[in-house]
């Protein structure tokens, strides 16, 4: 499959911000990308952290916001699940992604001010959390035909996914230390959110996978 990658929008606390540290190898992944393997980073999306009871009435006024419904169960991603509205800007949607229990990441390229406050009205005075985490993730895209198997010496999961698991479906795993979420996007295409602390340590993992692969 071919796969296209379009840069994209974005915002910001949680303990601290700081700017993109993806974007300090940029120049590697240039070089290490070709046809069966691509790395680069996709810039200024809109992260959002939310924690909130996906019963509660809160929940049901966050969703109408989101023109989503929040995620179930752990690998569900909810709204546009393989990102491609997203991508391609056509409308300002949004897809949920269930990190764990009651806690879920939105992304988009909805304004994130405006989103933030939606949100937060939404949501009220009731138990729950809204937090725009965009500056605080690095967001990476990793495509083509050899890339399960970058993925295979790359991540490990800490829970019970399937060891490709399906496209519209996202999973926490580890890099090393780092937690990470991966989310499948296409049949050869998937997103990768670390924080940004954790982000070189990811990519240098990544880089030696496909480095390994294509040395195989």
């Amino acid at each position: 499959m071919t796969t296209t990658s379009v840069p994209l929008p974005h915002t910001d606390l949680e303990e601290g911000i700081a700017p993109s540290t993806a974007s300090e190898f940029a120049e590697d992944m240039d070089r290490l990308s070709d046809n069966n393997l691509q790395i680069q980073e996709v810039p200024s999306l809109t992260l959002m952290r939310i924690e909130v009871d996906p019963y509660s009435e809160a929940a049901r006024r966050m969703q109408k916001v989101l023109g989503a419904e929040l995620p179930k169960a752990p690998g569900e991603v909810s709204g546009d699940k393989k990102a491609q509205e997203i991508f391609f800007g056509t409308r300002k949607v949004v897809a949920c992604l269930w990190v764990h229990e009651d806690t879920f990441l939105v992304v988009s390229q909805v304004d994130p001010a405006k989103l933030g406050r939606a949100l937060n009205s939404a949501l009220g005075k009731d138990p729950g959390l809204v937090l725009d985490v965009s500056f605080n993730r690095s967001v990476l895209e990793l495509a083509g035909s050899d890339i399960a198997e970058v993925l295979a010496r790359t991540v490990s999961f800490e829970e019970n996914a399937p060891k490709f698991f399906g496209e519209g479906s996202a999973w926490r795993c580890n890099v090393g230390e780092s937690e990470v979420m991966l989310w499948r996007i296409g049949e050869h295409q998937y997103l990768m959110v670390p924080r940004n602390s954790h982000t070189p340590g990811v990519v240098v993992s990544v880089f030696d996978a496909i480095e390994e692969v294509k040395d195989a």
